[in-house]
């Protein structure tokens, strides 16, 4: 719930919030606008405790060489493809109200990221797959009482073990990032980095930033919006925040075309959470392997990278 909570924070701040169905009736949006370049990967910072850096490019994206489209999966990893008499089927348990991940477009159809992943699942596990779009406080139990098998609306896959429950590889996780002026030379790995950098008050990102980046002169803002405000109007060099909030900024109208990312993606479970999975009953072992089989080969095939510009136009990475 938490992971699900800080990414509706997060696109509220960018300004994008406002039955059952057979994968047949998907339909997919519109192409997003051409994606900005995004900048190079810098090291996380050093140290015992530093948080791993985001995951490298991967071949699969020589297609579109100025977009970083992460990789989670380990491609030497020993994983069975499994028969579509072992899985039986999927029927997968999301909500309607979790955009880009899963949402109604203007016809009242489920789309989003998470829509469009799990119909690539089900191609490479030839499965027969649903998807039940219900209310968020009920997914668990409903997939205890055998409505659904697979719930994918962002629950914190640690909770769900505390839980009994099990689920996948992450399928994507949110990095912090930091945001600065185009005119501007901010880099947050400089010995002296030059002027203030905004992080909304009490929360984990600015924990972060206290750990990690001592040498930074930090301001607390009461909000992130209330940040990037600042940030724009020349008030801070930069701010530092959930990279999907501040990806859909940077593309929307408010930021004016002001900004751009500076520096690394910093991957971190201690701050920024364990990333979305698909949580599953523990006794659905078998489903689990499955799922994270197929996960890794729509990345490898190059259907998660399709998936992933489509819904994310300026890369989180």
């Amino acid at each position: 719930m938490l992971i699900r909570f800080l990414l509706l924070l997060a696109l509220m701040t960018a300004g994008i919030l406002p039955g059952t169905r057979a994968f047949a009736q998907a339909a997919a949006p519109a192409p997003s606008q051409a994606p900005s370049p995004a900048p190079a990967q810098t090291p996380a910072p050093a140290g015992p405790d530093a948080p791993a850096p985001a995951p490298p490019q991967d071949p699969a994206s020589a297609v579109h060489p100025d977009v970083q489209v992460p990789n989670f999966w380990d491609p030497r990893a020993r994983l069975e493809r499994p028969s579509p008499g072992e899985i039986g089927s999927i029927r997968f348990l999301v909500v309607d109200d979790f955009p880009p991940f899963s949402f109604r477009d203007r016809r009242n159809m489920l789309i989003g990221f998470d829509i469009d992943l799990a119909e690539a699942v089900c191609k490479v596990l030839k499965a027969q797959c649903a998807l039940q779009a219900r209310p968020f406080d009920t997914l668990k139990a409903a997939l205890r009482d055998g409505t659904g098998n697979a719930i994918m609306a962002g629950l914190d896959p640690e909770k769900a073990a505390a839980e009994g429950l099990i689920a996948t590889q992450p399928y994507l996780k949110i990095p912090g990032r930091f945001v600065a002026r185009k005119e501007g030379g901010f880099d947050p790995e400089a010995a002296a980095p030059a002027g203030a950098v905004g992080v909304a008050c009490g929360t984990a990102h600015e924990a972060f930033l206290t750990r990690f980046f001592p040498k930074l002169t930090v301001t607390c803002q009461p909000t992130p919006a209330t940040g990037l405000a600042e940030l724009k109007s020349g008030k801070l060099a930069a701010f530092f925040g959930d990279a999907l909030g501040l990806s859909f900024w940077l593309h929307g109208p408010d930021s004016e075309d002001c900004c751009r990312f500076a520096g690394g993606a910093y991957l971190d479970d201690r701050y920024f959470g364990a990333g979305l999975s698909i949580v599953l009953k523990a006794e659905d072992r078998a489903l689990k392997s499955a799922l994270d089989y197929a996960l890794r080969e729509v990345h490898r095939s190059g259907a998660y990278e399709e998936i992933y510009l489509r819904y994310f136009p300026v890369s989180l990475f």
